[in-house]
């Protein structure tokens, strides 16, 4: 899908979630962002370098700046063992074999894999939430200032996303990494994301407060998505107890709200 007229401004160490309806243009816009096609028009700006030019001989961002992470990104895992597989981008950079080693066993534990229990371990022996995240250790290996995910708790079960979720919250506040974020599932994104970018046919159909935007259910569903199941469960209970209620609830306020409905 291609975008039209897409204006966007991220800053550093913001969580971003980008979601619309399947061929919105999500897809199209990590590949801009991450410098792989160039542009028809406008600019692609990161660090002070424009990105893809059209005009000019093409410029790529400052190698290991930006990660990206594509569908299914266990697809792409090759090296015998997981360590191996993990280092290979910060090898590519030029590191010292020990840089590289450090680098690569820090990712991992940043995934949940614990070096002394995986390294060694054949990828192809390992379940698939576990080699989506030594797929990601092996971007995040690489100490990216910009983190672009399409997808990534997709195919998953419920727990494992959960956890992932969890762990790229954990590695934005220690790393300060931007992160953006592709996804369909608006719970994910009320955890997730600060921020949320709504595109439509390729455009931009509203960029603002996560927390503003996945609480307008009509919204959501002008752009065929569902609000989350907080926000929904929130409505209910405002029903049923004749009064206002928080749009997006906490888990601790929706068992408290509960409650109160229990008593009426």
């Amino acid at each position: 899908m291609a975008l039209s007229d897409v204006s966007l401004a991220i800053r550093p160490g913001e969580r971003i979630g980008v979601t619309g309806a399947v061929g919105s243009g999500k897809s199209t816009l990590l590949e801009l962002l991450a410098g792989l096609k160039p542009p028809a028009s406008g600019r692609v700006r990161h660090d002070g370098r424009e990105l893809g030019g059209r005009r000019r001989r093409r410029v790529k961002p400052r190698p290991g700046s930006i990660g990206l992470a594509l569908q299914s990104p266990e697809n792409c895992l090759f090296e015998s063992t997981v360590l191996a597989d993990v280092e290979f981008g910060p090898r590519n950079l030029g590191l010292a074999a020990g840089e590289a080693r450090a680098r690569a066993e820090a990712a991992m534990v940043s995934m949940g894999l614990a070096p002394a229990r995986f390294s060694r371990r054949s990828p192809w022996s390992l379940s698939t939430g576990e080699q989506r995240r030594v797929a990601l250790a092996g971007v995040l290996a690489m100490r990216p200032e910009v983190l672009l995910l399409d997808e990534p708790t997709a195919h998953l079960d419920p727990a494992t996303r959960q956890e992932l979720i969890g762990r790229l919250l954990e590695v934005n506040a220690d790393t300060g990494a931007t992160i953006v974020m592709v996804g369909h599932d608006m719970d994910e994104m009320a955890r997730f994301a600060e921020r949320l970018i709504i595109l439509e046919d390729g455009r931009l159909a509203a960029d603002g407060p996560a927390a503003a935007l996945l609480a307008d259910a009509d919204l959501l569903r002008a752009h065929g998505l569902e609000a989350p199941a907080t926000v929904r469960l929130g409505m209910m209970l405002a029903a049923a107890l004749q009064r206002p209620v928080p749009a997006l609830l906490s888990e601790a306020a929706a068992a408290g709200y509960l409650r109160q409905l229990a008593e009426v």
